[in-house]
This record gives C-alpha cells, sequence and structure tokens, in this order.
C-alpha cells in the first residue's frame, strides 16, 4: 500500500514537471519547425530575385532592343524581325520560368511594350500611363537595378503581380531613361507556399521592412493593414501579435537580398490546445509507465530464473564433451557474469583438450615420418643412381624445409596462408617424385589473401589423408584440387580428389566425430584424430561458425572445406 502511495505521489509530481517542460518543448520545437521553413521561404524569395536580374541582365543586352525602340525602325522589315525574335526569347522566359510578365518601359517616347502571357495577351503598347510615382522612383533612383514591392503596369487591374524588379537601359537605347521591367507572379509564391505550408500556419506573409504587407498566403493583404508603420526586424522569436481580435504566434525571417521578411503566423489558441492535449497524454503516460515498471520487474524476476535454469543445464551438459557448448546469456548483471566465466571455463577445458590431441598427432607423426623418410631417401637414390644432382638438390631441400615446418607445431600457432601453401607444395612436390605422371596438383589461389594468417599445420593432414585414402585401389589418374578464397569476412581453404569417396554412413561417423560427438571409424581412419584437432583449433581461435566441413560421394571424389576468419 506504502509503495502505491509514493506511486502515485512521484507519477503526480512528475507528470507535473514534464507539463512544464512539454508546454516549453511544443514552443520551442515549432518555433524551430517555423524558422526553419521560413529560412527555406526568404532563400526561395533571394533566389528568384537573383535570377531575375541575372534575365533582364541577358535581356538588356539583347541585340534586337535597341532596334525595336529606334523610332526609326518603326514600320519596317528591321524592327519586324526585331519585334518577332525578343517576343520569341520573352515567351519563353515566362513559360519556363513562370515571370508574370515582362515590359519595356521607352519613357522618352511615353510608350510601354509589355506582355502578360499567363493572360493570353502578346506584346501591346500602353500610352499615357507613366505618371506614377513608381515610374518616378525607378528614373530617380541611383541603382541601375531597382526592387519593386507590390509594383503593376497597371494598377487596380492587375491583382496577380507579387513584386516587380526594374533594370535601367539608358546606356544600351536610344532613350536617355528607357528602362526594362520583370514582374513576379503571385500565383507562383501561392502555390510554393501551399505546398510548404501543408495547412500548419494560419497564414504566411512577406513584408517590407516598414511593415507594409506584399504578400498574404490565404488573405487579402488589405487584412494586415495595421501592420503598416511596424519596425518587423524588431519582433523577436515566437512573439505575440494581436489583430484582428486574435493572437498570433509570430516567427520572424529576414531576406538577405531584399530586405523583406518572411513572417509566419500561427493562431495561439491552436498551441495551447496542443500543449494542453500534450499534458493530458503526459498524465496518462504516467500511468502507463507506471504499469509498465511493475510488469517489468515481474519479468526480470522472471528472466533472471529462466538464465539461471539454463545455466545449470548448459553445466550439466559440459559433461557430454561437447565442444560447441556455449552459454548465451548476454547480460550486465551477475548472471552475465556467472556465464562468462562458464565459457572461459569451458575455453579452457577445450585448449586442454586440443594439447593432448595435438600430442596424439605428434605420436602418429613419429609413427609416419620414417616410413615418409624412407620412401623419400629411396627417391632420391633413384635420381642419385640417374645422377639428377638437380633435382637431387631440390629434394633434399625440400625435404629439409618440409620436416623444419612439422617440428615446430604449437597450440595457436598461426602463419600466413602463403607459408602454409608452400609447405603443402614442398609436401606434394616430394610425393609426386614417386608417384610421378599419375599424381597431378591443381592450385586455385587467390594471390590476395596470401597476407592473411591462418592456424599451422592446416592443409597437410588433409592432402595426406586425400593421397593415402583417396586413391586406394584406383588405377585412374590422381587430381588434387587446393583452393584458397575469400568471402566478405572469411578465408577458405579446399582441398579436393577424384578419389575412391566415402560412404554415407561412414561419412556420418566421420562428420559427427570431427564435431566432437563420437569415435572415429577404425577402418580407414580418414581425416582421423589430426582433422578433428584442426576443426576444434579454428572453433577456438576463430568462433563456433568456423572449422572443417566435408562434402563426399561414394566414386565421386571428396572436399574438404576449411574456413576461418580474416586475420592478419
Amino acid at each position: 500500500m506504502f509503495n502505491t502511495v509514493v506511486g502515485i505521489v512521484f507519477i503526480t509530481v512528475l507528470s507535473a514537471l514534464l507539463s512544464h517542460f512539454m508546454e516549453k518543448y511544443t514552443k520551442e520545437n515549432i518555433n524551430q519547425y517555423v524558422t526553419s521553413l521560413n529560412a527555406q521561404i526568404s532563400n526561395s524569395i533571394d533566389r528568384y530575385v537573383d535570377d531575375m536580374q541575372k534575365v533582364l541582365m541577358i535581356l538588356s543586352e539583347d541585340a534586337n532592343l535597341p532596334v525595336i525602340a529606334d523610332k526609326k525602325f518603326v514600320g519596317t522589315y528591321e524592327g519586324y524581325s526585331a519585334y518577332n525574335h525578343f517576343y520569341d526569347n520573352i515567351r519563353s522566359l515566362i513559360f519556363f520560368k513562370g515571370y508574370k510578365s515582362l515590359s519595356v518601359i521607352l519613357f522618352d517616347r511615353q510608350e510601354i511594350l509589355t506582355t502578360d502571357l499567363n493572360d493570353g495577351q502578346d506584346f501591346k503598347y500602353i500610352r499615357n500611363a507613366l505618371n506614377t510615382n513608381m515610374y518616378r522612383e525607378i528614373t530617380d533612383s541611383d541603382q541601375s537595378m531597382v526592387l519593386l514591392p507590390g509594383f503593376s503596369l497597371l494598377p487596380g487591374k492587375d491583382n496577380n503581380t507579387l513584386f516587380s524588379q526594374a533594370i535601367k537601359l539608358w546606356d544600351n537605347l536610344p532613350g536617355e531613361k528607357d528602362f526594362m521591367v520583370l514582374s513576379a507572379d503571385k500565383n507562383l509564391f501561392s502555390d510554393f507556399l501551399n505546398g510548404v505550408n501543408n495547412q500548419a500556419f494560419d497564414d504566411i506573409l512577406i513584408t517590407t521592412a516598414d511593415g507594409k504587407v506584399i504578400f498574404s498566403l490565404n488573405s487579402d493583404v488589405s487584412t494586415y493593414d495595421e501592420f503598416s508603420g511596424k519596425d518587423i526586424g524588431r519582433l523577436t522569436e515566437f512573439d505575440t501579435l494581436h489583430f484582428n481580435g486574435s493572437s498570433y504566434y509570430a516567427n520572424v525571417k529576414n531576406s538577405a537580398t531584399t530586405g523583406w521578411y518572411v513572417v509566419s503566423l500561427i493562431n495561439q489558441n491552436k498551441i495551447d490546445k496542443q500543449i494542453n492535449d500534450s499534458k493530458i497524454i503526459i498524465m496518462l503516460t504516467g500511468i502507463i509507465v507506471m504499469v509498465i515498471l511493475i510488469l517489468a520487474v515481474h519479468l526480470f524476476v522472471t528472466r533472471s530464473t529462466r538464465d539461471l535454469k539454463r545455466l545449470s543445464k548448459t553445466m550439466k551438459n559440459i559433461e557430454k564433451s561437447n565442444y560447441k557448448i556455449r552459454s548465451d546469456i548476454n547480460r550486465n548483471d551477475e548472471i552475465g557474469d556467472l556465464s562468462q566465466s562458464f565459457n572461459a571455463m569451458v575455453k579452457n577445458v577445450l585448449e586442454n583438450q586440443v594439447l593432448r590431441n595435438e600430442a596424439e598427432i605428434k605420436s602418429l607423426q613419429d609413427q609416419i615420418n620414417p616410413h615418409f623418410l624412407y620412401n623419400t631417401l629411396d627417391a632420391i637414390s633413384s635420381l642419385a643412381i640417374k645422377r639428377d644432382h638437380v633435382r637431387i638438390n631440390e629434394m633434399v631441400e625440400k625435404l629439409a624445409d618440409f620436416y623444419r615446418y612439422n617440428m615446430n607445431i604449437a597450440s595457436h600457432n598461426v602463419v600466413e596462408i602463403g607459408t602454409e601453401i608452400q609447405h603443402v607444395k614442398n609436401y606434394l612436390e616430394i610425393i609426386q617424385v614417386r608417384y610421378g605422371n599419375r599424381l597431378s596438383v591443381i592450385y586455385e589461389i587467390d594471390e590476395d589473401v596470401l597476407a592473411y594468417r591462418t592456424i599451422r599445420f592446416t592443409l597437410q593432414p588433409v592432402v595426406e589423408n586425400a593421397i593415402k585414402h583417396a586413391f586406394n585401389e584406383m588405377s585412374q589418374a590422381y587430381i588434387i584440387r587446393i583452393g584458397v578464397y575469400a568471402t566478405e569476412d572469411s578465408i577458405v581453404l579446399e582441398v579436393s580428389d577424384n578419389g575412391i569417396g566415402i560412404e554415407e554412413p561412414k561419412l556420418r561417423q566421420i562428420k559427427q566425430s570431427i564435431d566432437g560427438g563420437g569415435s572415429l571409424p577404425h577402418a580407414e581412419p580418414r581425416g582421423g584424430v589430426g582433422l578433428k584437432n584442426v576443426n576444434m583449433r579454428f572453433k577456438l581461435l576463430f568462433g563456433g561458425d568456423y572449422g572443417i566441413a566435408i562434402e563426399s560421394e561414394k566414386g565421386k571424389g571428396t572436399k574438404v572445406v576449411i574456413t576461418g576468419r580474416k586475420m592478419q
């Protein structure tokens, strides 16, 4: 009962703290998102303005423009041709870049050559439309390029122009104050912002520095007349604005190119509702967490009991001498420490077993080597009779290398794969002197793996058993194939022969013995203690997934595959 009361008090206090932090986090999260969105919009405006400036610069240098503006070409073929070429350029720009219109202002002639393809209109002349303050602002400006918020050629009749840019042509055309105006389409920005906004904000505004709203995504700009005269740049992050009887959280981003501001508005009631909903969720979450904690304690106790039983069962199974036995309990507590200690103990036991098996191998070598040495010396004697001094020298050197390598066997002693391959080559070249053309050896060695390391004395026991047992009672040519290659994370050594193969019952018994599950067959002990020991050493050094695999079929030869981890 006491624990339940403490838990309820704890959850209540925790929920209150989380509610406070959630309110702060929600505002910060929304503000971060809005700031990112505003930066995206502002950067889009900057890129759009830069692109318009580049287009105006290119068009101002158009060779057709001076011809169009010169009175002497009016009504001539040259003037008509220049008009058509210039018009084609303008039409392409408006279609592919989405501009509202482009106008050439012949101020000295009091004429405007303008086009608005969005309205389906080609170039047309508008006369007596130049007596506005905006035109005076362009002509009186010291800048060669002037940005015009809300500028339209036809005030009161064109509501689709967001802003325009003008470039002076005073050095390009015959007139002294002629210029060109390129206008941005308000619908283009509406489509873009609707895609970005996804109804997250109540409205998105673009204003000048003095508070004049030149664009509103969801309302008429006249709705924000009370913005006029405000210093928009002084608004702080997540500042609150009050107008039209409502309160809004505002986020402001300044455009470096235009000096304008992007203002995103979210109704305060919407945010407050989201925060209250979050508080309710936190309270429910607290209750759920308490239930989960109770269940977690119960599961922890149950799991610990189960793991202890598993570990006890694994310890009992070690009596069966199965070297694959490992505890797979992975925990960061006392039970995990006990599991690791058990695995270490098994490893020590297996290492001692490997040492005993190596003693058996050494004993076998002591029995086999005299016979091998006798046959080799007999072959050298035959070469001496033939006075083949070069072959005698080669045989003696390879025999010395062979015995030097064999006499240096140690548990987990590793060598480069290239060294192990050379040892097997020495052995086979000695053997081939006795067998002559009846024995062929094919090497398929990936040169890139020779620098990797493997366990010493891996291949020779396999090759020796192939020669001793695979070719028994065969009349055809003997072929041994030795391959070494790499996979993604492993090194594979293969020895295959075209010998008599192994019957399925005997093969199954050999596999079971090599894997540590039984004794070797007495008749024709193919693989023997040597293969079993190599398999155990590979698993100890590289892990349980590595070691020896044997494939064989009666009358179709045998393949021994030894897999180890890449090691340099």
